[in-house]
């Protein structure tokens, strides 16, 4: 393949994956193919039928490679909202909920590099919601952490004007940063 062929086919994948963002929104037409697909393969990559793509139909080839652009709008939400993806060895995922079912999304690298997905019966505690991930909306948690880091803001600029040292500042805040952090992981 010729190197203006292969820009060509990384431009109409870049446009499927654009498209499909601007129209996540709009419906649960993929999270409900994931559903029906997960019913079938409980656990698959974006890697996972490249030796046998006779396995899957045209539509299910191209809802395999919009695996990698769900992740993005996962990533872009939990972003907004001051959630950290999980991370383990050689990967890092979301886990999202619709209809009762859990899903882990996520992305292996190491040697090679996949989306994936994995299907799980009884969603995890802490998963998004499909419906707000298509809504796009701030979590209540969200606004009350944003209420609170504005008031760290004010906080902080009138120890500024007050002519606190910066570094006084700093040195305060890493503490309290790391016994919090010391806390969480006991």
């Amino acid at each position: 393949m010729m190197e203006y062929e292969m820009m060509a086919e990384e431009f109409k994948g870049y446009k499927k994956k654009k498209a499909f963002k601007d129209k996540l929104h709009l419906s649960t037409e993929y999270i409900d193919w994931l559903e029906d697909f997960t019913n079938k393969y409980k656990c698959f990559a974006t890697d996972s039928f490249l030796y046998e793509e006779d396995k899957l139909t045209a539509n299910e080839k191209n809802k395999v490679y919009l695996l990698e652009a769900l992740f993005e709008v996962i990533a872009d939400f939990a972003d907004n909202n001051f959630i950290n993806p999980e991370k383990d060895d050689y990967e890092l995922f979301y886990n999202i909920e619709h209809n009762g079912i859990g899903y882990k999304i996520g992305f292996n690298y190491g040697q090679g590099s996949s989306f994936y997905c994995l299907r799980l019966e009884k969603p995890k505690k802490d998963a998004i919601e499909y419906e707000s991930l298509m809504s796009g909306v701030k979590l209540p948690r969200t606004v009350r952490a944003e209420e609170k880091l504005e008031d760290l803001k004010e906080l902080l600029e009138k120890l500024i004007e007050e002519d606190v040292p910066e570094e006084a500042i700093h040195q305060a805040t890493d503490t309290v940063l790391q016994k919090v952090k010391a806390k969480k992981r006991d």
